[in-house]
């Protein structure tokens, strides 16, 4: 009986310490799974309302999908980046042009992300009255979160070279949007920069905004 006493003894120690292991596994795996779900998602901090916008992007989507269709069969990311710049207290500029590697990010920064139709969109905040170089920017990609990015937005870029690759800057067609107040006046398709100028016609006129 003794031995039979000890047994069940040692047995219910067995027990308490499987189910503190099983409790701490449970909990690191808890916290392994937050950690991995934290560093492979990015949230949206932007809602694009405006339908006609929506729709210009969606358009905008198709078209550059397909430009860059071989890029991305072979796991490159392209994403749509926009340009924002208000040319009066009444009329606004959008641009569109595609975001193919990790090296626009800084170029792009500050910038928020949405989603259209399930893609990432780029929402750029960079002062666009002027140039200014990087360095002497008031607001900057922090290194972290520049890694951050780059990872979940071009892992393949990221795994392949971390310091990101050269890529040709000159996209073959890039999206100028103009709006008065809410209402979309102008679409302009055609290779430049955010700081052009494009003919948009304006009370029956053509101006050059």
């Amino acid at each position: 009986s003794t031995f039979a006493t000890k047994l069940i003894k040692s047995f219910r120690y067995m027990n308490k310490k499987a189910i503190k292991l099983i409790m701490l596994l449970g909990l690191f795996s808890c916290c392994t799974s937050d950690d991995n779900k934290e560093n492979s998602e990015l949230e949206c901090t932007v809602e694009i309302r405006n339908k006609d916008l929506v729709e210009a992007i969606t358009e905008y989507q198709n078209m550059m999908y397909s430009e860059y269709k071989k890029d991305i069969e072979s796991g490159d990311s392209v994403y749509v980046g926009i340009w924002s710049r208000d040319i009066n207290d009444s009329i606004y500029r959008y641009y569109l042009s595609p975001v193919r590697g990790m090296l626009i990010l800084p170029v792009l920064a500050p910038f928020d992300l949405c989603k259209v139709n399930g893609h990432h969109v780029l929402s750029s905040h960079a002062n666009l009255s002027m140039i200014i170089r990087q360095e002497r920017r008031f607001s900057v990609l922090s290194d972290n979160a520049y890694i951050k990015y780059s990872k979940i937005l071009f892992p393949n870029e990221y795994k392949d070279n971390p310091k990101g690759k050269i890529l040709d800057i000159c996209h073959p067609t890039d999206c100028y949007l103009t709006f008065l107040g809410d209402s979309l006046i102008d679409k302009t398709y055609r290779c430049g920069s955010p700081r052009d100028k494009v003919l948009v016609k304006l009370n029956g006129e053509e101006v050059c905004l």
